[in-house]
């Protein structure tokens, strides 16, 4: 079952629909026993018969050899092989040769690149006897080819390999494409745009066939389409079938990186367009989300007026995607990256991407990836409930009188929360920017984040002030620390509260403060919305001072 979030459900009455979709898979494959110098020894003597000829010159051979035979092999079946630049991506350039013939199914093109690579090293002395086998300290920039082919049940796959032995490689595949094609088969009414489902989709058919990717049942589905094109189209030009069972070369998959994503179609373009400026403007600040881009449009988002005639929305073949204006954030701890952005007309993306599987710390062979997806849609749901509350945040009645009142937490007394000191508002300001970090935050780096704010030194705040800082807000169950954890978490509801109170702070009391004397000048023209509610505020604040009798 897919775990709710409360920005979704906020947004419901606006919504057409959602679904869930593992997006970019990428697999490492390597083979286990090349992974140390011994069993590449050990790969060699059943290679050949002996290690008499394991150099370094042998090894390049083998390389001169794959290269040799791919091209011999592209020029002999009239697949185009390409030479990519530095910088150049691979999918952009396989995009115009995508084959036409949805029938079409094998390598319809190579693409070949310099990138780093593990390479082995032989060492021998005098006599000629091997001293070592070690990989060269530096990688030296080696040829890798990316072999591009079509899958009957996952579209366009590219598995791109490495010229040296042992081989490694990575398998690259989309879930959307697997979704897809499933959707096809079982005739769930279904349209795709991109890399996204849009209008004339049965939304809950496609979260039902996506959610199969979230099974132990896609590592069957993932071994299979890895195992039916490495060998036969990719390894076979370095080794041929003879080679591989000779030296029982057999690869391992294990999992590399990972996208999951949640997506939600809004009825109209631009309702989703106001909600999602909102929504930035409203959280940017207190998230400390610091990573925005706008890649600026040329037309207006659609307002879904229905043609005379037409019921609700079609399926189609093809549609001509107009540019609009796309705005992306995101935040990135380490090797994970949190974002949202908008995806064509109306669909609103939010997704989780892990650049490293090691990052999340619960094993990366092919067979934990359930463990490994369930994780991240705990984070995914995580980080939208913490953008909601950061979005539509309120206090409730007496909470800035509890604030004030100390704690006990066992038999040690602590202070209240004092905003009218600096440091507690800086605190509290640097939590909520770490709330979004999926695996909580330690004491250093809230410590380092009141440093960043203030500019004070280590010895002025150090992790021992900090310690003293979280324990009060710990007292007020704003933050919490996990059992057997060092790392601390926020949760959603000690983010809505703390947010209030940033909001109140500074949208409200800060500006209209500010604004109390009055200024000098011409009114502008074109005043903002929220301008005029401070206009408007202010003039009765200059009533309720002449009351008081208190000047501003």
């Amino acid at each position: 079952m897919k775990t709710p979030d409360e920005l979704s459900d906020y947004y419901a009455a606006l919504l057409e629909g959602t679904y869930d979709c593992v997006d970019r898979v990428v697999l490492n494959a390597f083979y286990p026993l090349g992974q140390t110098g011994g069993g590449l020894r050990v790969w060699w003597r059943r290679l050949r018969g002996g290690d008499e000829d394991l150099d370094d010159a042998h090894l390049r051979d083998l390389a001169g050899t794959f290269s040799r035979r791919v091209r011999a092999y592209c020029t002999q079946h009239g697949i185009p092989l390409l030479e990519a630049e530095a910088g150049e991506r691979k999918h952009e350039l396989a995009a115009p040769y995508l084959p036409k013939d949805p029938k079409y199914r094998g390598l319809f093109l190579v693409i070949t690149g310099h990138a780093p690579a593990p390479v082995w090293e032989v060492r021998r002395h005098a006599e000629g006897h091997i001293v070592e086998i070690r990989r060269r300290r530096q990688w030296p920039y080696v040829k890798h080819y990316y072999f591009h082919l079509m899958d009957p049940q996952w579209g366009h796959v590219t598995i791109r390999m490495c010229g040296y032995p042992p081989f490694g490689a990575q398998v690259i595949l989309n879930g959307h494409e697997w979704v897809e094609r499933s959707a096809q088969r079982q005739a769930v009414v279904i349209a795709k745009r991109d890399n996204c489902f849009v209008e004339g989709s049965d939304f809950a058919g496609v979260d039902r066939l996506a959610g199969l990717l979230n099974r132990e049942s896609a590592i069957g589905r993932l071994r299979a389409v890895c195992e039916r094109w490495i060998y036969s189209s990719c390894l076979c030009f370095a080794l041929t079938r003879a080679e591989q069972q000779r030296s029982q070369f057999v690869y391992t998959f294990s999992v590399f990186q990972l996208e999951l994503s949640r997506n939600l179609l809004f009825r109209r373009g631009a309702t989703m367009s106001e909600v999602y400026q909102k929504l930035i403007d409203r959280t940017r600040q207190p998230l400390d989300l610091e990573q925005l881009k706008t890649i600026f449009g040329t037309r207006h988002r659609p307002h879904r007026h229905l043609k005379r005639g037409r019921t609700g929305p079609e399926v189609v073949k093809s549609v001509v995607a107009p540019t609009y204006d796309l705005t992306v954030f995101k935040v990135k701890w380490g090797q994970l990256t949190l974002k949202i952005y908008d995806k064509g007309e109306r669909v609103l993306r939010v997704e989780v991407v892990v650049h490293n599987a090691k990052e999340l710390r619960c094993g990366k062979v092919l067979d934990r990836l359930p463990a490994l997806l369930e994780r991240m849609a705990g984070m995914l749901v995580r980080f939208l409930n913490t953008v909601q509350v950061a979005h539509v945040s309120f206090l409730d009645q007496g909470a800035f009188d509890r604030w004030a009142q100390p704690t006990l937490r066992g038999t040690r007394r602590l202070a209240g929360l004092d905003f009218n000191k600096a440091r507690n508002r800086h605190v509290v300001d640097a939590v909520v920017a770490l709330s979004t970090q999926p695996d909580g935050f330690t004491l250093a780096e809230l410590a380092l984040a009141v440093r960043e704010r203030t500019g004070w030194g280590q010895r002025r705040y150090s992790t021992r002030q900090a310690a003293y800082d979280l324990a009060k807000l710990r007292g007020k169950k704003l933050v919490r620390r996990p059992p057997r954890s060092r790392r601390y978490l926020s949760d959603p509801s000690g983010v809505r509260t703390m947010c209030a109170y940033l909001v109140l702070r500074e949208k409200v009391i800060k500006p209209l403060l500010a604004g109390v004397v009055a200024r000098s000048g011409r009114p502008p023209k074109v005043i903002n919305p929220l301008d005029q509610h401070y206009v408007a505020l202010r003039k009765e604040l200059d009533r309720t001072f002449d009351t008081l009798g208190l000047a501003a």
